[in-house]
């Protein structure tokens, strides 16, 4: 009664372990959750130095107001694109008007 017991058991196990697929498993690959460039919430890295954000926003309104824009902690004017040359009047030759003929 053992025996066949014994052998289901076998069978069950050596059955399930050549179902199984050779795939590797799959690895976590950002287990850890990047903060704002390092410097913890509510601050941020300016030019190399860690900033509150209210410093920052008041930066930036300050630049806004002269009419410039931040960069990396400075006011920098901002830069126009060049303008497109205007285009060119069409140089086609209308056909003169032929006199009105008579019907």
């Amino acid at each position: 009664m053992i025996r066949p017991a014994i052998l289901a058991v076998a069978m069950c196990v050596v059955s399930s372990a050549q179902s199984m697929p050779y795939v590797p498993l799959q690895q976590p690959n950002n287990s850890v959750i990047p903060v704002r460039q390092g410097c913890g919430l509510g601050r941020q890295l300016v030019d190399g130095i860690c900033v509150s954000n209210a410093k920052v926003r008041a930066a930036v309104r300050k630049c806004s107001a002269r009419k410039m824009r931040m960069v990396n902690g400075r006011c920098e004017p901002r830069v126009r694109p060049a303008a497109a040359p205007a285009a060119a009047p069409p140089t086609i030759q209308q056909p003169a008007a032929t006199p009105a003929t008579p019907r």
